[in-house]
């Protein structure tokens, strides 16, 4: 009878690991409340490099509401025409990727020749987490590009995060669909 127990016990131990493999669904490692340390293998630390961080501006002001400035803009029904530039990012990622930067760079040259413009940077990430979770997570995507900018010469005042967490996501996608990535993005838009 032991024997018979054992067998079980280990046949369903195997069973349930090799079936947990091929499981695509949110797990609850895929978020975490503490910042990622890497992206792609690289350190983010500092999610900058020389250019300077957010994680002790961003840790000071942790107690905001990352969906309170919202504001009464219809965000779901952005016209394409404004929007100055989309930085992708990586899965559960903040810090804006070496390639991304460009974009950041183009979007600061626009506001220096438009002195009187300014901008949203409306953040958002895939379906997988909780909705407080991947608010905050947005809030910090939209404030890393917001401190990029700043570092770039581009006043805070002239931009405004709006973090929209998943809403409008594409729901029950894996991680590495393209509908997945495409939703961890900031788009960086004009505002009329």
């Amino acid at each position: 009878m032991k024997k018979s127990i054992s067998f079980l016990v280990a046949a369903f131990a195997v069973f349930f690991m090799t079936g947990c493999e091929s499981y695509d669904k949110p797990q609850p490692g895929d978020t975490r409340a503490s910042a990622p340390s890497s992206f792609n293998g690289a350190d983010i630390s500092d999610p900058f490099g020389d250019q300077g961080g957010i994680s002790s501006a961003y840790n000071k002001d942790m107690d905001r509401d990352p969906s309170a400035n919202a504001g009464s803009i219809n965000w779901e029904n952005i016209d394409p025409a404004d929007i100055l530039e989309t930085i992708y990012f990586g899965f559960d990622q903040y810090a804006i990727p070496q390639g991304e930067r460009s974009k950041a760079k183009n979007a600061a040259s626009f506001m220096k020749s438009n002195p009187d413009a300014k901008i949203a940077l409306v953040a958002h990430t895939d379906w997988y987490g909780t909705e407080e979770y991947n608010l905050v997570l947005s809030d910090k995507r939209g404030s890393s590009v917001q401190a990029y900018l700043k570092n770039l010469g581009i006043d805070n005042s002239r931009s405004e995060v709006v973090a929209r967490g998943k809403n409008g996501a594409s729901m029950d996608v894996a991680k590495n669909s393209p509908e997945a990535k495409h939703d961890r993005r900031v788009d960086i838009v004009k505002m009329k």
